[in-house]
């Protein structure tokens, strides 16, 4: 496997990621602002609280292995509270609920799992919450 800077894979890839000092199947995510993109990883495995889940920032630089050879399989989940760690289903897409950056103005943030793209909010448009479980494909 041979490693890339964060910049050239694209938002919605698989990866490995070194977080925390352990190794982590990831997503590639991106923010997109007005005149800039910031990049970021959303650990998927392993995770050890799932309620825990938020965005890490990284640089552009930082080096990533491109995996493939996965997918998420997801089922209804009891109760009607979405919270971090949730996925949701919304008008066939779906998203995950993070918990943002520190830095960040708000406290929660939605990544698109097909396209790695983060938006603000979902709250007004969310579904039934939907567990989430990482397999080989």
């Amino acid at each position: 496997m041979e490693s890339c800077p964060a910049h050239e894979i694209t938002a919605g890839q698989w990866v490995v990621a070194e977080l925390d000092g352990i190794r982590t199947l990831c997503l590639k995510a991106e923010r997109v602002g007005k005149d800039h993109v910031n990049h970021f990883l959303v650990p998927l495995e392993p995770v050890a609280d799932r309620r825990q889940l938020r965005l890490h920032y990284l640089d552009p630089e930082h080096s990533l292995y491109p995996t493939d050879g996965y997918h998420l399989s997801f089922t209804p989940q009891d109760g009607t509270a979405i919270e971090p760690g949730c996925a949701l289903n919304v008008n066939g897409t779906l998203w995950l609920k993070l918990l943002d950056l520190p830095s960040a103005q708000r406290l929660y943030c939605y990544v698109d799992m097909a396209s790695g793209q983060v938006r603000p909010r979902m709250e007004r448009h969310h579904s039934r919450p939907l567990q989430w479980q990482v397999q080989r494909i």
